[in-house]
């Protein structure tokens, strides 16, 4: 499992008699066995996937790595509006696409399911353990760490911008066109408006608080 994971659900995933390995994973969140993926999201963090661009990046980049793909979304479903339509839309492009979505209320039950999928898949000796994917250089880590970081960026747009530049001070500096025909405008976009949001106001509250 991805080392950013809350401990609450490995604790859980031990106690039913799991055997875990804790390990920074790029591209999900779960490997069962060695072809099932499985990401897990809040329901607020699935929106902010679809609104950033972020979601189907990692769908994509999940595909090469399993044939399947399990989504788990955290939380009660209570949705109006815009978001409503935004998230069954998701949810039809998912489903078209192989991805089965499946929703949970809590840690708990998510260490319940990802539980029954290991016995399903590897029978009396189930595991749950990190992707499998191309060692590389600690630094194209690191950089593309920084990258997914970004609510804008997600793996395909990172590794388009990896392509492109050389190390991360060059993306940070390139021009909005140029970035705007690697990932596209609105992605660019807020790209460049997280880089130039400034700190101050947050430092002055903060100095506030302590006097």
């Amino acid at each position: 499992m991805d080392d950013r994971e809350p401990e609450g659900i490995e604790k859980l995933l031990r106690r039913n008699g799991m055997l875990v390995e804790r390990k920074r994973i790029e591209v999900a969140d779960y490997l069962i066995g060695t072809d099932v993926c499985v990401e897990r999201k809040t329901l607020e963090d699935f929106l902010r996937s679809i609104y950033d661009g972020r979601l189907f990046d990692q769908v994509e980049e999940m595909f090469r790595c399993c044939s399947r793909i399990l989504l788990l979304i955290e939380g009660s479903y209570r949705l109006d509006g815009r978001g409503r339509f935004h998230y069954l839309g998701a949810l039809a492009r998912l489903s078209l696409e192989g991805v089965s979505v499946i929703h949970v209320n809590d840690y708990e039950d998510t260490a319940y399911l990802l539980t029954y999928l290991a016995k399903k898949v590897e029978g009396d000796k189930p595991s749950i353990i990190p992707v499998r994917k191309r060692r590389k250089v600690r630094g194209f880590e690191e950089a593309y760490s920084v990258l997914l970081s970004f609510p804008s960026i997600g793996p395909k747009s990172a590794e388009k911008l990896m392509s492109e530049f050389k190390n991360l001070k060059e993306i940070f500096n390139a021009d909005f066109p140029k970035l705007k025909s690697l990932i596209g405008e609105a992605k660019a976009r807020k790209f460049r408006e997280v880089l130039n949001t400034p700190f101050t106001r947050e430092r002055e509250t903060k100095l506030e608080d302590q006097g």
